[in-house]
């Protein structure tokens, strides 16, 4: 089984790939601290999760100013695949959690999972960023 991570509080959030256009590595990494966690991820999911941050932004009415973000901690070596994704809010604090699931082979195992929780700029900086790198 692989490591579950739960960062609360992450200096940076960022999609990054590796590789020429046509077959690049697709990446989101989260950084609190001394911790980098690393995760690898298709395309759409980079694509999927800034779409739906920026839903949840403005469904909440929120028009941060992005929180600048900064490349990815090179080289990038992954943690685990990612399988899948969802979103939450704390209402008390509007805080976004991003929800990653490990993509795992066998049913009968156990999925890591990371709680990523941003700012609303963090999440705005993210989508701004991944849409620039969906479009490049």
């Amino acid at each position: 089984m692989s490591d579950s991570y739960e960062l609360r509080n992450p200096d940076n959030f960022v999609a990054g790939t590796v590789g020429e256009p046509g077959e690049r590595i697709f990446f989101i990494q989260a950084v609190e601290a001394n911790l980098v966690v690393t995760l690898k991820c298709e395309k759409g999911q980079v694509q999927g999760l800034a779409s739906y941050l920026d839903e949840v932004l403005e469904d909440r009415g929120l028009t941060p100013q992005p929180t600048p973000v900064a490349h990815l901690v090179e080289p990038p070596i992954a943690t685990w695949t990612i399988g899948g994704m969802a979103i939450g809010v704390e209402p008390d604090n509007d805080s976004i959690v991003v929800i990653v699931q490990e993509l795992v082979d066998d049913e009968d195992d156990e999925p890591a999972t990371a709680h990523i929780h941003l700012t609303a700029g963090q999440a705005k900086g993210f989508i701004e960023h991944a849409l620039f790198l969906i479009e490049y």
